[in-house]
């Protein structure tokens, strides 16, 4: 592809720095229907730009309505390298990224997953799956929260029985109410991370097999 400046949208465009994400979306929407009308090398460059915008200001469902373009454009005109990176396979991540972003959790395993089928060798991309996998199982980890601030809150009443009715008027259970105070710390501690820690390992255990030959 060529990037020779011919139109005057594109030297409109010329002018603006890279990092500039909010300048790069307001010019562009503000001229999308000439950009429209503009050659393929032009409307693309343009478009990459726009998008890219997008998705590092965090405009993550705009991006969403977005990439699918560059995306097919990359396709239909065999656009493997555009300024020395794999286009097609960032376009997909940031896909992917902004579905994860907006907790659209199934999108973004979708995607991942056939960026791994393409490209097994990423590790960018696992890492990513990953994350997922993680996020997918709210379940267990809201449990694992519930439990941790449960017996958090019985140790509480626990120390205050303790202060207000078994220290003054039964101290022989004093350190019996002590051990169980503190084995509700312990138990909090070890059901939240068990469960944090299943399922991270459930996460790494998928995006390290999926799609490998057994």
């Amino acid at each position: 592809m060529t990037t020779q400046p011919y139109s005057q949208v594109y030297r409109q465009f010329a002018d603006i720095e890279l990092t500039d994400y909010q300048r790069v979306i307001r010019t562009y929407e503000e001229l999308e229907r000439e950009i429209g009308r503009l050659d393929i090398d032009e409307y693309f460059e343009l478009t990459v730009r726009y998008v890219d915008a997008l998705f590092h200001s965090g405009a993550y469902r705009r991006h969403l309505l977005m990439v699918d373009a560059v995306i097919e454009t990359t396709i239909e005109n065999n656009i493997l390298n555009y300024k020395g990176r794999d286009i097609f396979s960032h376009m997909l991540f940031c896909k992917a990224a902004s579905a994860f972003r907006v907790q659209d959790y199934e999108q973004a395993r979708h995607v991942t997953q056939e960026l791994i089928k393409i490209y097994p060798e990423r590790k960018l991309f696992r890492r990513m799956l990953r994350a997922i996998a993680f996020k997918e199982q709210q379940s267990l980890l809201q449990f694992g929260r519930a439990a941790f601030i449960f017996c958090l809150l019985a140790a509480a009443l626990v120390i205050v029985v303790d202060l207000l009715l078994v220290d003054p008027f039964y101290p022989d259970e004093h350190y019996a109410m002590v051990w169980l105070r503190n084995d509700l710390f312990i138990i909090s501690g070890v059901l939240l991370a068990g469960c944090f820690g299943y399922a991270w390992w459930k996460a790494n255990w998928e995006a390290s097999n999926f799609g490998r030959t057994k």
